[in-house]
């Protein structure tokens, strides 16, 4: 038996599961006086070699058995030695030429296409027969077949074929299996939050194949539903039927959540206002995922405003989700409207929703209200019945600081809108009209993770209403904290509002970052009252914290028309 075929024998003997490496024999076999420090000479050129010490002081074996090891997990499967030099300590070696791989054959496969699979693993022949080619040959192979819902497969390189030099045909034996069902998903941890909540919202379907296992999507999945403050790798492990628990170790966040952003904004009197938002959250209620949210607006110029919100993602177990809003507004004496919505949303999958939207409005004039303009009642008494659709797609890794994805929400509304007030002609009269109104928003946020540490955003939102005629009750509000930060709250009431941010982030851990940005308001209110168009640019600065008593963050931000003055806005989210 030549030396050639003695190595492919020992290398067919072999099937480990991962087959780290070519393991080769030789004839050679010397006396070694001591361990020594040995060098490697490799067709006349001296090669770096690792394991050059601490060789069993009698073998010669072991120093043989290393060098062709090394060579040959490089691609040289033909290297043979040619000599020793024990006084100079050398080893002189052939590598001859690097063997590559001919064909490949998989074997023992019959729930996948072997000659899709090859193509679809790019396990092409020409390439360097090495041992990290057969590793990443091996783990594309056992991961095709774990997408599949075959977790207990195992993978062995079963045969090395030398056919015409330099090519060797490599044949993978594949013991499939069976697909386990999924029997469970466990929470390590969690004491509140449902199974079926979990599996719902990761997409993981009890009682039937796990396929297409991805822990990294299932677990920012997790993070993103805010539900808990940390999510740990999910990890396989096997029942004794057969089946497949999926362990998932989690923190559950506070079942409860206080959000408060104050700004100090100063008057033309030289006097100042506090505004801000304060935001009573109940989350995961009953262990469903189910949201109950309670919001005050202290906003300038005796603007107050109060938002409900209910909200169940899984109504009965379904892929539906259904939320009831209600919002109030009162304009000091000139109006109050009030907003009445019902949401009926669709999960076409766990980060992508479609939904139907049906709101009714009621508006009621103040004193103030009850004037006249241009011989018109300023506000008049109105009702507005809307049916709308949209849109929202959300894939971020976190759900309070993401680093990577993306968010995106659009959703259009039409309907009437029926008023009755007073107005002048000859004399004055009452008058009721009925108008066609129609409503578009959009928004959306890209995070690009840059560095390790750093993370770009950029994104926008966009605010258009289409109408005949509206009064300022109809109009969007814009600036302040939540959108042109280095305005003041509320500053800008228009039909059309556009915004477009870039921000930069540099984070110190999860949650915690420091922050600066760019951001550019666009208003068109030139059929409004106060008659402003034009773009409004802002930047300025911050970070956010994460404490034991819960989140704070800081900005600090202006604008260019007063570059010196500062607006200061204090965020703070306290677990309850």
């Amino acid at each position: 038996m030549s030396q050639l075929q003695r190595l492919l024998y020992i290398l067919v003997s072999l099937r480990s599961p991962l087959q780290r490496g070519f393991l080769v024999t030789s004839t050679f076999l010397f006396a070694l006086p001591a361990p020594a420090q040995w060098q490697l000479i490799a067709d006349g050129t001296r090669v770096p070699w690792i394991n050059a010490s601490n060789w069993p002081a009698d073998s010669m074996h072991a120093i043989a058995l290393d060098a062709l090891h090394m060579l040959q997990q490089d691609g040289y499967l033909f290297a043979r030695i040619d000599s020793q030099n024990v006084a100079e300590q050398r080893i002189y070696v052939t590598r001859g030429s690097r063997a590559r791989v001919g064909r490949i054959h998989l074997v023992g496969m019959s729930g996948l296409d072997s000659e899709a699979l090859k193509q679809s693993l790019l396990l092409a022949t020409g390439q360097p027969l090495t041992s990290a080619f057969l590793d990443a040959s091996v783990q594309r192979v056992l991961g095709a077949y774990a997408t599949a819902g075959y977790h207990f497969a195992s993978v062995a390189v079963a045969a090395l074929a030398p056919v015409t030099p330099p090519y060797v045909d490599v044949t993978l034996s594949v013991e499939e299996g069976m697909q386990p069902p999924l029997r469970r998903v466990e929470l390590t941890g969690a004491t509140r939050t449902r199974a079926g909540y979990t599996r719902r919202t990761t997409g993981l379907v009890a009682m039937k194949p796990l396929v297409a296992f991805n822990p990294v999507q299932i677990r920012a999945r997790l993070e993103a539903t805010g539900a808990f403050e940390r999510v740990g790798v999910p990890r396989l492990y096997a029942e004794g039927d057969s089946s497949i628990i999926v362990h998932i170790p989690v923190d559950e966040a506070p079942p409860g959540a206080f959000d408060l952003v104050l700004g100090y904004e100063r008057a033309e009197s030289g006097r100042g206002a506090l505004v801000g938002t304060g935001n009573l959250g109940l989350r995961n209620l009953f262990g469903q995922g189910r949201i109950f949210a309670l919001a005050l607006h202290r906003a300038p110029g005796q603007v107050s405003k109060l938002d409900v919100e209910a909200t169940d993602p899984f109504v009965l177990g379904l892929p539906f989700s259904l939320t009831a809003h209600f919002r109030g507004l009162q304009q000091d004496s000139t109006y109050g409207r009030r907003d009445y919505a019902l949401e009926l949303g669709y999960w076409l999958e766990q980060s992508m929703q479609f939904f139907a939207t049906l709101t009714r409005q009621v508006t009621r004039p103040g004193l103030i209200g009850l004037t006249m303009i241009d011989g018109r009642q300023r506000i008049p008494v109105a009702t507005a019945t809307l049916a709308g659709a949209g849109a929202r797609i959300r894939q971020i890794d976190h759900g309070i600081s993401p680093r990577r994805g993306y968010l995106v929400e659009m959703s259009a509304e039409s309907g009437s809108k029926n008023t009755d007030g007073m107005i002048v002609r000859e004399d004055t009269t009452r008058e009721q009209r009925r108008l066609r109104q129609g409503r578009l928003k959009v928004q959306g946020r890209v995070y690009m993770l840059i560095k390790r540490r750093q993370t770009l955003v950029v994104g926008g939102e966009t605010r258009l209403l289409r109408s005949r005629e509206f009064d300022e009750s109809d109009l969007f509000r814009f600036g302040g904290a939540t959108s042109l930060r280095g305005y003041d709250e509320e500053r800008f009431r228009a039909p059309f509002v556009t915004r477009v941010l870039l921000e930069y982030r540099y984070f110190l851990d999860q949650v915690t970052y420091g922050f600066a940005f760019v951001d550019a308001g666009y208003v068109d209110g030139r059929r409004a009252p106060a008659g402003v168009a034009g773009w409004y640019p802002g930047f300025g600065l911050g970070f956010q914290l994460d404490t034991d008593v819960g989140v704070i963050s800081l900005t600090l931000a202006a604008n260019s028309e007063t570059p010196t003055a500062l607006r200061a806005h204090i965020g703070m989210s306290l677990g309850l």
